[in-house]
C-alpha cells in the first residue's frame, strides 16, 4: 500500500570533499519527517549519483535544493527523475518537482531575518546598514545571477535597509573587487550567503574574501558576515510552503 501521505525527497547537489555541505539537507529532511506531516522524507545527493534512489510509492514531491534554477534543477533532475513538465504519473507512484529553495518567494524573509539579526547585535538601525547578497555566480549560465537580482529586487521592496547589493563568487561583479571599491565612510555591511550549506564557498571564500580585503586595503568599513542561508531552521517552513505551491499547481489539493 503506497503512504496515505505524500513522501517528501531533498535532491542536494553534496560534496565529495566537504561532509558540512551535506548536514544541512540532511537536518531539514530529518525535521520535516518529525513533523508527522509526510510519508516518508529522504534526501538525495547528485555528485557522484548517476542512478535514481529508491522512492516509496503514491505522491512523492522533490525539492531541489539548490539557489538558482541552473543545469542541476533544469536537466539534470528531471533527467534522473524522468519528469515531464516538472511530473511523472505511474500507476503506483506520482513525482512533481517543487521549486529550486533559490527562487523561492519567502526566501526573501529570511534574507531579512539574518541581516536584522546581526544588526540587533552590533546595535545597528537596518536603515542604516548595506545589505550585501553574495552568491556563487558563474560566467557560464545566468541562473545563479537572475537568482540572486531576483532575490535582491524582493528584498529591495521591503524597504528595510539602506542599501541592497549583489556580488558573486565566480562572475562580476567579484566579492573580493566589489570590497575595494566600497567607500570607508560607507554604511556598515552585512552579508548573507545565498548557498545551499555550509561548504567551501560558504564557510572559507567569503570570509577569506572579506579578510583579504580588509588586509590588502586596512579598511576600517564594518563588515559581517551573517552566514549561508541554507543552514537557516526557517527553510523548512519554507519547503513545507514550497510543496504545498507545487501541490496547487498539479491540482494536487
Amino acid at each position: 500500500m503506497p503512504p496515505t501521505r505524500p513522501s517528501v525527497l531533498i535532491v542536494a547537489h553534496g560534496s565529495s570533499v566537504s561532509v558540512d555541505a551535506q548536514e544541512a539537507a540532511k537536518q531539514h529532511a530529518l525535521t520535516l519527517q518529525q513533523s508527522n506531516r509526510y510519508g516518508q522524507v529522504g534526501v538525495c545527493f547528485l555528485a557522484g549519483n548517476h542512478t535514481s534512489p529508491n522512492l516509496p510509492g503514491g505522491e512523492v514531491f522533490l525539492l531541489p535544493f539548490f539557489m538558482s534554477n541552473g543545469y542541476f534543477v533544469a536537466r539534470r533532475i528531471p533527467e534522473l527523475f524522468e519528469l515531464t513538465e516538472g511530473q511523472r504519473i505511474c500507476t503506483d507512484r506520482q513525482l512533481y518537482q517543487c521549486d529550486a529553495l533559490g527562487i523561492d518567494p519567502e526566501l526573501a524573509g529570511i534574507i531579512s531575518a539574518m541581516a536584522q539579526e546581526v544588526c540587533a547585535d552590533k546595535g545597528y538601525a537596518p536603515v542604516d546598514i548595506h545589505l550585501v547578497l553574495v552568491a556563487h555566480g558563474s560566467e557560464k549560465s545566468r541562473a545563479s545571477a537572475e537568482a540572486t537580482y531576483l532575490q535582491q529586487r524582493t528584498v529591495e521592496s521591503r524597504q528595510e535597509f539602506a542599501r541592497v547589493s549583489v556580488a558573486f563568487l565566480n562572475e562580476a561583479p567579484f566579492l573580493g573587487q566589489w570590497l575595494k571599491n566600497q567607500p570607508e565612510n560607507g554604511p556598515p555591511l552585512v552579508l548573507v550567503g545565498l548557498f545551499a550549506a555550509d561548504g567551501p564557498h560558504a564557510m572559507e571564500d567569503v570570509p577569506g574574501a572579506i579578510a583579504e580585503w580588509q588586509r590588502e586595503t586596512g579598511s576600517k568599513l564594518p563588515a559581517h558576515y551573517a552566514g549561508a542561508i541554507g543552514t537557516r531552521p526557517e527553510i523548512v517552513r519554507l519547503i513545507q510552503h514550497s510543496i504545498s505551491r507545487c501541490a496547487a499547481k498539479f491540482n494536487k489539493i
